[in-house]
């Protein structure tokens, strides 16, 4: 069940993070799409006069003639529509507001916003700017239009013939600045889709026509222009917009993001919707992927350079806002991004022009705004040289703090071209330029590499709906979450991860094991870790629930439960639920299984052995010398043991314990019948380890059940020999000969001055090892789980969250994981599955190499109180087996710290005590043992009898 989990929670995590990265990339975005040199440049400070106040959704238009930009109506700060007129003349860079003669009509149309506008210049009938519609302080719909004459700065309405279309706001439209008057009549055509009653939306394949015709002259004393509507139905697939970013591109319409709700719009419904509506002989409708962030109250314009054939067909994409908790731009609108969309090839373009350095010399750019208004022209609108450039102009607008704005900024497009980033295009040498005369000097632009990415997985449904006609609406849905999820979820997981760390370094490496205090301290600190993180991941998770809301873009939202309607939401609870859920249950399996859990050693006090009586020796000759060679049986017995190299227990598994056998004890069990042992060794150091002198096998598992083939009697247990006397006859005569060898030869043993024979041999190390199964598979359970959840809040940090939290949360898990391997090739901890993996892909013993002895200087004596003679090897007495060996029957013997050997039967209970007695001295003659007696220690040893 534990893998079946962790299978489905990695499978999430894989499937969660490659849809992530499809859907950044699966928009069309094009970074080698030939575009401007493009600046911005805030002129703000360098206009004069009276300023125009801070608007939004006004409407704007421009004469060349006279120099005048005209900014006419709007939504003030105060959330009432305005009705003023004011001029800015480029020329002078002065504000100021219209000034008719007193003959001329006095009136103005009624307040408004979010009207379609442009310029009708018809040769010498009408030099005029013209508003149609939009809406009134009251939160109607207008249908009226009217012109605002350049040269005489009067305002007239236009007639309009019958056939109208419904009053609306917020359409698409204008007119195309370039379009050149028909020399053939009086005409000049605008246009107007989409848009709101309030109550209706109006589809963009309605496309309707206005033409303008008459005189609008000073000269006349009565109103001579006049307005016409053409209607006709263009493509099947109806589009909805408000407070979308929009123009005209020689007879296109062009129409980007923006809501399709009529009640409560803002950000948060923004659509990435993008279509492209032509009309004229050829007529169509295009629907486009999108790629910029979804605009709310964007500005669009027509690309104003002609030096390349390729910008005739483009547009740029400007300003607005966009809900940064349900899109990633990758920061692009905070540095004035431009949005370049080639309508011929459908493609788009995000990139960042050069900034305006100022006076600090640090660029700066038009902050994210809503209803800003933007006009594009063919050359420069300020400064000395007008021919270097193309520029776009920008008013008005309200941030997302809500401020409104009267700022006016130039995006100024050179003459040049650039299809990389960083590209050169010929720019004057120099740095980066400020002011109404800046002249390209360092300007160049960086290509964003891929489309803004979805936080939030929505479904498409129908077209929307109005409160009055209950059709269909669009029911896509963005969620969001309280900010304590946001915050508790990430940092349940960055705890988790020092918490691993320490517990690791508090458990036993295979060199050595650190100090008690020391294991406390990280024990302690990564328990109180661990509380932390799994506090907080817990309640991360239950606010993603109890938090949890619809950012819906439709009228009437859907009342079905928004719960796991994402595939973050889905992938997270998964990955929470086995992390929190399913993992501690899994060690409470673990800890409860019988198999994982050691045995206890029972032990009855009453079976201890009475006291006995003993006498104390300090003559090391004295039990040598009285030695009797008393005949014996040499009788094999029926079925010889075979000797293992047993060290590891009888589990192939590494770590696995294995069924209880023989328990070494120092003294002998009062259940064991027979004859007490004739000596007893008190102050025998303790007992280390070691691995045989003549064996090769190290003390893993692999080696542990091999049988070994005794080599000397070193490597043959005494009670073998002594059931089976052919074996040890044969040792016995090899023993001999080495004796006489080592006879030949002089050599004599190593003494030192020390306290204990245990300095002899080397500090043993830990053996690197595997847990039991069901421990190894929740361990493997848990790993999958964090490392699934880094993954997990790294793609949603990339997508959320600012890069530089991304950056640190990478940088925290990189260097975890970095910590995790050097720990485990140090060999920490023991018993583990990558530690174990480590030392057996370097290839090392878990035993310290002994090194060779050297021969001692000192003559053998031949004395007959030596009897036996002095090994020659410094590796001490005791290399193989331990020093002392148990006579009693073990049945409580665990690995991996269980005996040496396991032997399946020592029931020697009918030997008598002389026999024994026989028996342990012939084989203290037999073994390669040499008791040493130094200056600082001396052997005791008493007799029990």
């Amino acid at each position: 069940m534990a893998r079946r989990s962790s299978r489905l929670s990695w499978v999430i995590v894989v499937h969660l993070f490659f849809s992530c990265l499809s859907q950044s990339h699966a928009q069309l975005i094009s970074t080698s799409t030939p575009v401007p040199p493009l600046q911005w440049l805030n002129i703000t400070g360098l206009l004069q006069g009276s300023p125009a106040p801070p608007l939004k959704y006004a409407s704007i238009g421009y004469d060349d003639t006279t120099r005048n930009l005209i900014i006419f109506g709007g939504q003030a700060s105060s959330g009432i529509p305005t009705a003023q007129t004011f001029l800015l003349n480029l020329g002078t860079n002065q504000w100021s507001t219209p000034t008719s003669q007193s003959d001329l009509p006095k009136t103005s149309p009624p307040a408004r916003y979010m009207a379609i506008s442009g310029d009708d210049f018809s040769s010498s009938y009408r030099h005029a700017h013209l508003v149609i519609g939009g809406k009134n302080g009251s939160g109607q719909a207008l249908s009226d239009a009217w012109e605002f004459d350049y040269i005489n700065q009067f305002w007239s309405e236009v007639i309009i013939s019958s056939g109208s279309p419904s009053p609306r706001w917020s359409a698409s439209g204008g007119r195309d600045y370039r379009t050149p008057a028909d020399v053939t009549s009086t005409n000049t055509t605008f246009y107007m889709a989409g848009g709101t009653d309030g109550t209706t939306m109006f589809p963009l394949t309605d496309v309707w026509e206005f033409r303008v015709t008459g005189t609008l002259s000073s000269n006349l004393a009565t109103n001579n222009t006049f307005g016409s509507w053409v209607t006709e139905t263009i493509g099947t697939t109806p589009g909805y917009s408000v407070n979308q970013a929009s123009t005209v591109l020689g007879s296109s319409i062009v129409s980007v993001s923006g809501c399709n709700t009529t009640t409560g719009s803002d950000k948060n419904c923004a659509q990435s919707n993008t279509y492209v509506v032509t009309t004229g002989s050829s007529p169509n409708e295009i629907a486009l992927q999108a790629c910029p962030a979804p605009r709310y109250g964007g500005a669009m314009v027509p690309n104003p350079l002609s030096v390349s054939s390729n910008f005739q067909t483009q547009v740029f994409l400007l300003l607005g806002t966009f809900n940064s908790s349900s899109w990633d731009d990758q920061g692009g609108l905070q540095k004035g991004e431009v949005a370049i969309l080639d309508t011929q090839t459908g493609s788009w373009s995000r990139v960042l022009p050069a900034g305006d350095p100022g006076t600090s010399g640090d660029p700066v750019y038009p902050s994210p705004r809503e209803g800003a208004v933007a006009l594009s022209y063919g050359q420069a609108l300020v400064g000395s040289n007008r021919q270097l450039a193309a520029d776009t102009i920008v008013f008005g607008g309200e941030d997302e703090n809500g401020n409104y704005l009267n700022e006016v900024w130039i995006l100024r497009a050179y003459n040049g071209s650039l299809s990389s980033s960083n590209a050169s295009w010929g720019a004057p040498t120099g740095s980066l330029q400020t002011g109404i005369n800046a002249n390209g000097a360092g300007v160049t632009v960086q290509y964003l590499t891929q489309c803004a990415v979805s936080l939030e997985t929505s479904t498409s449904a129908a077209p929307p709906t109005t409160s009055s006609t209950n059709s269909q609406s669009q029911s896509s849905q963005l969620y969001d979450v309280s900010f304590v999820h946001k915050l508790f979820a990430p940092l349940s997981v960055a705890l988790v991860l020092p918490a691993i760390l320490l517990i690791r370094l508090a458990l036993p490496s295979i060199h050595s094991q650190p100090p008690i205090k020391h294991n406390a301290l990280f024990l302690c600190s990564s328990v109180l870790f661990a509380l932390v993180a799994y506090g907080l991941g817990v309640g991360g998770l239950v606010t993603s629930f109890t938090t949890i809301s619809a950012r819906s873009s439709v009228a009437k939202r859907n009342t079905s439960s928004s719960l796991l309607r994402t595939t973050h939401g889905v992938a997270g609870l998964v990955l929470s639920v086995g992390f929190y859920v399913v993992f501690p249950l899994l060690c409470l399996l673990v800890y409860w299984t019988p198999c994982t859990r050691p045995r206890k050693e029972v032990a009855d006090s009453s079976e201890v052995a009475p006291p006995r009586s003993r006498t104390n020796s300090v003559d090391t000759a004295e039990k040598l010398a009285s030695v009797q060679q008393t005949p014996h049986s040499t009788s094999s017995p029926a079925s010889p043991r075979t000797r293992l190299h047993s060290w590891g227990g009888s589990s192939f598994w590494l770590g696995g314990r294995s069924t209880p056998g023989r328990a070494s004890s120092d003294s002998e069990s009062a259940c064991s019948a027979g004859p007490q042992r004739a000596f007893e060794v008190l102050n025998r150091p303790a007992r280390t380890r070691r691995v045989s002198a003549n064996g090769i096998y190290p003390n893993i598992d692999a080696y542990q059940r091999v049988p070994a083939t005794p080599r000397g009697f070193s490597d043959q247990d005494w009670s073998d020999r002594r059931r089976s006397r052919s074996i040890g006859n044969q040792l016995e005569c090899s023993a001999h000969g080495t004796r006489i060898h080592a006879t030949a030869s002089g050599s004599t043993p190593n003494t030192t001055d020390m306290r204990s024979t245990g300095a002899l041999v080397p500090t043993p190390r830990h053996a690197a090892e595997l847990p039991p199964p069901l421990e190894l598979c929740v361990r493997l359970f848990f790993h999958i789980i964090v490392f699934g959840l880094c993954i997990f809040s790294l793609v949603t940090l990339w997508h959320r969250a600012p890069i530089s939290l991304f950056a640190v949360f990478l940088l925290w898990t990189v260097l975890f994981y970095v910590t995790l391997f050097f720990l485990a090739w140090h060999g920490r901890p023991a018993k583990s599955l990558l530690t174990t993996l480590i030392v057996r892909v370097r290839g090392e013993s878990p035993h310290t190499t002994i090194p060779p002895g050297t021969p001692g200087s000192r003559p053998l004596s031949m004395a007959g109180t030596e009897q036996y003679l002095f090994s020659t090897d410094t590796r001490g007495p005791y290399l193989h087996h331990p020093p002392y060996r148990a006579a009693v029957h073990d049945d409580l013997s665990m690995t991996p710290m269980g005996p040496r050997s396991v032997e399946t039967d020592d029931d020697d209970d009918d030997i008598d005590e002389d026999t024994r007695q026989r028996q342990i001295e012939e084989e203290m003659g037999r073994r390669e043992v040499s008791i040493v007696t130094v200056p600082r220690r001396r052997l005791w040893i008493t007799n029990p009898s």
